[in-house]
């Protein structure tokens, strides 16, 4: 995807706004950090200073999808519609603020990341993937992403960015190396085999087991939780 120079200058603006207040935090406890840590207070400041920034650019990007929303239905854009350079905004701030704050938290508190940058997140989950576009995804409790599972709100086909929100309901499991693109609803219990790829518009029902490239029905439940071949009275 081409850079434009109105990316580069208004990425850059919001980058080093955000870095400013981080440095701004790191000031104003300068003296405790001291006062305290001494001779180690410059790895507790740059401590502070990578928690602050990742903190702030989570309050910025929600702050953007309140004035202005991202498309919550499914919308192709070509890639020189305005719209890609506040989507490269937003990618960017989650990337850069998801990846400072993910050195001081464990992996078994991953999902609140992803929740502070705009997921909806349910209880009890589990990630071992990821979630690119986080405001435009919602996972139920329980649910589990396996390792280097995807769970992404776009991607970019033909010349077309293309949008969608991501539903994963109750209970649900997305395997290893599954892919989940936009506009895809996923049902309580449901299973993505690993390896999959749920193409966008899918609608995968309660109980159901999908699998292959693209996914396709496998088994289907007759109800969440409990799978049965296809066809099978």
């Amino acid at each position: 995807m081409k850079t434009q120079w109105q990316d580069i200058v208004l990425c850059g603006l919001f980058i080093g706004a955000i870095l400013a207040g981080s440095l701004g935090v790191v000031w104003i406890i300068h003296p405790w950090t001291v006062a305290w840590f001494r001779s180690y207070h410059v790895l507790v400041d740059a401590a502070a200073a990578a928690i602050a920034y990742g903190l702030i650019s989570s309050m910025v990007v929600r702050l953007m999808l309140a004035i202005k929303p991202m498309p919550m239905q499914k919308m192709s854009y070509p890639l020189d519609h305005p719209i890609l350079t506040y989507w490269k905004l937003l990618t960017l701030l989650y990337r850069f603020g998801r990846g400072a704050l993910a050195w001081f938290v464990p992996f078994f508190a991953e999902p609140l990341l992803d929740a502070l940058f705009g997921a909806r997140v349910g209880r009890d989950v589990a990630f071992g993937g990821k979630i690119d576009d986080p405001y435009m995804v919602s996972i139920g409790d329980g649910v589990i992403l396996g390792n280097a599972s995807l769970v992404t709100g776009n991607y970019i086909d033909k010349g077309m960015l293309v949008c969608g929100t991501v539903t994963i309901g109750k209970g649900a499991t997305i395997g290893a190396n599954a892919i989940v693109l936009p506009n895809t609803t996923i049902g309580e219990g449901a299973t993505v085999v690993s390896g999959a790829v749920v193409g966008p518009d899918a609608v995968i029902n309660a109980g159901e087991v999908w699998r292959g490239n693209p996914a396709r029905l496998w088994t289907s439940g007759k109800s969440p939780g409990r799978a049965t071949p296809s066809g099978d009275s």
